[in-house]
């Protein structure tokens, strides 16, 4: 039950932030996808995301005190 649970909690966490239709969108969207192709969206954001933070850190870093 606790893959549920986590799943249940990030849907909820993207419906506050997100309007539904997109979320419900995305969905339809990944349902018509295949596995592999799933995977490699997964892997996509990961890289994006490790991304972004390294970008975040590296601007606080020559944020002048």
């Amino acid at each position: 039950m606790k893959v549920l649970d986590r799943t249940e909690e990030l849907f909820n966490k993207l419906l506050d932030e997100h309007p539904p239709e997109l979320i419900l969108g995305a969905l339809d969207e990944m349902s018509r996808m295949n596995r592999e192709e799933l995977v490699a969206l997964g892997k996509l954001c990961e890289v994006i995301n490790r991304t972004e933070a390294a970008e975040v850190e590296k601007a606080k870093e020559h944020q002048p005190d």
